[in-house]
This record gives C-alpha cells, structure tokens and sequence, in this order.
C-alpha cells in the first residue's frame, strides 16, 4: 500500500483537485510538487468553506461545486483520514467527478516518515536519529544521542515543510534541560522497578481504562478481546437503533457478559448532548462524575490503547505512580505553533482557550502562555491517574472548556459537528500535568494504534 501511493504520486498524469484541506491535504500536495507535479494541481476542494483558509500552498481552496465543470477532466485525490473517504466519495460522485485516488492519514505518514528518516541518515553530523514507531505509524520516534536509549519522543511525521530547518532546530535543542523545565523527571513505565503480588486484588479493583467510542465507530471496533482492565464507553447519546444494533452485531461476535460491560455516557450525571464539539472528553466527564471504583481510573481511545502489563498495574501502588500519560512528543517551534498550523480551526479558537484560561485559572495564565512556547506536550488526552487525581484534572480543565465553550458561541463559532474545543483540551490535559509535574509523579507509555 505505502509503495503504491508513493508510486501513483509520481507517475500520476492529468489536472489534479486535491479534496480535504488539512495536513494529509497538504503533505500530498508537497509530495506532488516535489514529483514535478506541480502545475497540474489546479486546487485544493472542501465540501464547505466556512473554516478553511483561502488558498494552500499558493493554490486555491474552493467548495466542490466550484469545479463541477471541470469533472471529467480532473482525478480527485481524496486526501484525509481514511474513515472520511467513503462518504466524501459518494458526495463527489453525486456531483459528477469520477475519477478517484484515495490517500490516507497512515499512508501519507508512512510515506513522509520513510523521507525523513532517509534524510536524517544521510546527515551523520545529526545529533538524534529518527525511526518508525513500532505502535503508530503517524507518527516517529525521535531517539538523542546523548540520552539513554528508554528515554525518546514521538515526532511529527507531517506538518513540517522545510526538513533542513527542521532538523537545524532539533540540533540546537538541550532535550534533557527543556524536557526537565517543561515536563519534569522523564520516567519510562516500562524501566521503573516495582513489586506486585499474584493473585492479589482483582485488575479491575485496581485500574478502569475507559475505551472512549462513538455510534460511528462501533462497527470498527476490534474482535481481539480487551484486557480486564479495559471498560468500552459510548460517548455521545445513543439512538434506540443504534444501541440495539450494536449489541446484536456484538452479539454474534462475543460473549454476552462482555456485551454488558459495555457503558454509556448518556447515563448518569453527563454532558453527552455536546459531544460534538467535546468529542472524547464527554467520556472523561461522564468517569469524573459517574465512576470511582477503581484506584485508578482513566481513558483511552477505540484506536488508542495504553500499553501497559498485567505486572505493571499491580505495581502502580509499590512504584508511588500519581498518573499515566502518553509518550511526550517533541514538536519544534513550540506547541502552540504546532496547534495553529495543524489544527483546522486555528486561531480563533486558540484565542478563546487563552481568554477563557485568564478567566477561569488566572494564577496559572502567565505559566501557560509560556507553556505554549515550550516543545513537549502529552497528546491524545489519554490520561490514568489516581482517583482523586483525575478528578482535580477534570475539575481543573472542564471548567476552562465550558466557559470556552459560551466563548466560542458568542462567536457564533460552534457548529453542530465541530471538535474545536476538542482540540484544545489536548493542550489544556498536557499543560495540567505539566504545571503538576513537581507534584504527581508521572509515568509515559506509548500507545498502540489500530488500524
């Protein structure tokens, strides 16, 4: 698949419309530009074009009716996350566009990942190496040549253009003092020394992993059986339908009792209503207030799954761990430039997140806009912590979403569908272990994702 994507890119011939407008959009168009393929771009489409920028590496960013005329002419590239291809094909076809090229999120990143670890090798004066992550493919591990070998980041595989800037600010980087500074003592779960007991106390009097999944995932969901630790949520509210063709299909495929075990974010005290715009952090909300039977508790994604042993777990006690959070990643220039650049809804959105923190956390304002000039950030807001732990975070940070939340609607900026604020919790979930990170004792893991 990654060999064949390569291959089309280049050998492709014809005019070219570039449909999606983010960062696998914009990777396919750099890589088509640097096949010579330049020239037969002839735009960028989006289904709509509130949100979206005008123009894309000097290329035009129009609605799709826009190029109807041009339908039997131009090859569509569908360049976005995989599980948007389907619909915004039909959508295309019922336009009238007919040819079609589809490239995704883990293609265009295995691609990118494959140039710039060559690129690296080819400058043996680079004080870092950079190499596939063996768990997500989105992304690579940056590995310092200086620092013990447990000790690595994740790093961008797209978002960046230029590679020898790239790797110039990564050269001057001290990894060891900012990492110290932003994030504190760096502690590889898998390298901290612990006792546990066999047959102790049950998994899941210990540790519920939350596996945050939505009506539009359920039918992805993998077969390959959950670890006992691991807690399937449905975040956002249920249709009757929905929830029974769930259980049926699961049915067919899995023992009853796991069935049951599954919960629902629209029980209990919730915010499931704005899952469209809270997306998986109306899961975290609901196991702030609805779940505290478990030492520690926390969430994960249907794709996205902590790694973390048996023997680990029942060593969280023994060891003095406060929380668990994904593998930092190292982004250069700072993650709040990360965040403008990457994330769609971009400035206005960042501008709500800093008024809304001034607002409601005024003693942490300053530390935060300083945070944002820092490089190392926990993604994903996959986060296990100690009970009373993961309910200060979620004190802490829902207060600051929801009055962005009343922000962004006097904007008028909140659409039905919209994660903007989604987005922002990730940086908010970081900065809140970062500012505690004196105070928890803080322990990384990387995650691993599935296809």
């Amino acid at each position: 698949m990654k060999s064949r994507i390569s291959s089309t890119l280049k050998n492709i011939s014809g005019q070219l419309l570039i449909y999606g407008a983010h960062l696998v959009a914009l990777e396919c168009c750099r890589i088509l530009v640097d096949n010579g393929k330049g020239s037969q771009i002839v735009g960028f489409a989006v289904t709509e074009k509130k949100g979206n920028p005008e123009q894309l590496e000097g290329y035009p960013v129009k609605e799709i009716d826009a190029y109807i005329g041009q339908c039997d002419e131009l090859t569509v590239i569908i360049a976005m996350p995989g599980k948007f291809h389907s619909t915004v094909a039909g959508y295309a076809k019922e336009k009238g566009f007919r040819k079609f090229i589809r490239v995704g999120l883990e293609e265009m990143s295995a691609l990118k990942s494959r140039r710039m670890i060559s690129e690296c090798r080819n400058h043996p004066e680079l004080t870092f190496h950079l190499k596939e992550n063996d768990h997500d493919i989105s992304w690579m591990d940056i590995m310092v040549d200086a620092i013990p070998s447990h000790i690595y980041f994740k790093f961008p595989t797209l978002f960046y253009k230029n590679t020898k800037d790239i790797f110039r600010a990564v050269s001057n980087c001290d990894f060891a003092k900012e990492y110290q500074e932003t994030l504190g003592q760096y502690r590889n779960l898998h390298k901290i020394p612990g006792e546990w007991t066999e047959g102790a106390e049950p998994l899941a009097d210990l540790m519920q992993v939350y596996m945050i999944f939505s009506e539009n995932d359920s039918a992805s969901l993998s077969m390959r059986g959950y670890n006992p630790w691991i807690v399937p949520l449905h975040a956002g509210r249920r249709k009757e339908k929905d929830a029974a063709n769930f259980m049926s299909s699961q049915e067919e495929r899995r023992d009853l009792k796991r069935v049951f075990q599954c919960f629902y974010d629209d029980m209990g005290e919730t915010i499931t209503d704005q899952n469209r715009i809270f997306a998986e952090m109306t899961g975290a909300y609901w196991i702030w207030k609805n779940r505290n039977h478990a030492a520690y508790k926390g969430l994960c994604h249907y794709r996205r799954h902590f790694i973390i042993s048996e023997e680990e777990i029942r060593a969280l006690e023994q060891s003095r761990i406060d929380a668990i959070l994904t593998t930092p990643r190292y982004v250069p220039y700072g993650v709040g430039n990360m965040f403008l650049a990457e994330t769609p809804v971009k400035k206005g959105v960042y501008e709500s997140m800093l008024q809304a923190v001034r607002e409601c956390a005024p003693e942490d304002a300053l530390r935060f806009q300083i945070y944002l000039d820092s490089c190392f950030y926990y993604p994903n807001n996959m986060v296990i912590a100690r009970n009373d732990i993961y309910n200060a975070y979620c004190e802490w940070v829902f207060k600051i979403l929801f009055r962005m939340s009343e922000i962004e609607t006097q904007k008028g900026n909140v659409q039905t569908e919209d994660r903007r604020i989604a987005y922002a919790a990730e940086l908010l979930t970081s900065f809140y272990f970062a500012k505690n990170k004196d105070i928890y004792r803080i322990a990384v893991t990387d995650y691993q994702f599935y296809t």
